[in-house]
């Protein structure tokens, strides 16, 4: 069996995301946040609710590529119990 290679731009991502996510939830004094490190109050967009999108979007390809191994088919016989 070859050696999985890794994808590095999904790497990278990754890294991205989990050092955004660190800064969104340690922004220092919660009494003086910086605005972008708040969420939106409705109807704005700040980058603090673009990180859980991205790591969806990453939890997303990371399961298509893990199964595309498999054949999108499951390892054992699913056996289904009346």
């Amino acid at each position: 069996m070859e050696k999985a290679q890794r994808l590095i731009s999904l790497d990278v991502l990754r890294g991205i995301t989990i050092a955004g996510m660190i800064i969104v939830n340690n922004p220092g004094s919660w009494k003086h946040v910086y605005t972008p490190l708040t969420h939106a109050v409705w109807n704005g967009l700040t980058p603090t609710d673009l990180v859980f999108p991205f790591f969806m979007f990453i939890m997303g390809i990371s399961t298509y590529i893990s199964l595309k191994k498999f054949n999108f088919s499951f390892s054992l016989p699913l056996i289904i119990v009346r």
